[in-house]
């Protein structure tokens, strides 16, 4: 077997010994334009209701630089409801391999008198909604904040982050039909900020490799270093 096989097994061999399949991916980088990305304002009952739009279908600004990295979207609060950024159709429909996997995000935003902490991300399957906080209000214009939560039902809550923690079967099934993914353009008031999003990402917890693969990457470098001995 010549240098070039011997390598390309081996080369099989590590992909399979690491134990697991590549984690599925849904992802935004805004490198080009907004990808899709809407945004809607949603009334307030004391907190966001999620279950009723204020207002739809805004469009947010695509930002060629200064992003986390590169281009990035951003939305001046359109008015006094509170206001998200709306996943395009990738992120819907069934996302059950995601379980166990990250929501990651990045938010910017203009500053002024923080409103409290209101949800940074929602899932929203039929009348179903889960929602999460991931961890207080993003930096200031230019600086990002980088998120990410853990796809695990302790971080998430029915409703609103005051209500009662999600079960591991209301997040699976939030996730097997999911009708949105909704991330927070909302942190002061009154209506003057304007909040930047980036870097999106939902990513599936890595497979692992049932026994068989590491037999058979074991079986096919024994058989390259044979061949190359011939």
């Amino acid at each position: 077997m010549n240098s070039f096989c011997l390598a390309s097994t081996a080369a099989l061999l590590a992909a399979v010994s690491s134990g697991s399949a590549l984690a599925a991916t849904v992802s935004s980088d805004f490198t080009a334009n907004a990808e899709a990305w809407t945004v809607t304002t949603f009334t307030d009952n004391g907190a966001p209701n999620f279950a009723v739009p204020q207002a739809a279908g805004f469009i947010p600004t695509f930002v060629a630089v200064g992003g986390d990295p590169d281009g990035f979207i951003r939305i001046a609060d359109p008015d006094d409801g509170w206001t998200y950024f709306i996943a395009p159709a990738a992120y819907r429909g069934d996302q059950s391999d995601q379980l166990d996997g990250t929501l990651s995000f990045s938010l910017q935003h203009s500053g002024g008198t923080l409103v409290g902490n209101p949800p940074h991300a929602v899932l929203k399957s039929g009348s179903l909604l889960l929602v999460a906080d991931a961890g207080g209000p993003p930096a200031l214009t230019p600086n990002w904040t980088r998120y990410t939560i853990d796809m695990v039902a302790a971080n998430w809550h029915v409703g609103t982050l005051a209500g009662a923690v999600a079960t591991d079967a209301e997040l699976l099934s939030s996730l097997s039909a999911l009708d949105g993914l909704f991330l927070s353009a909302e942190f002061i008031t009154p209506v003057v900020e304007t909040t930047g999003l980036d870097s999106v990402s939902l990513v599936a917890a890595p497979v692992p490799i049932p026994a068989a693969g590491w037999l058979l990457g074991s079986a096919l470098l024994g058989l390259a270093a044979r061949r190359r001995k011939a």
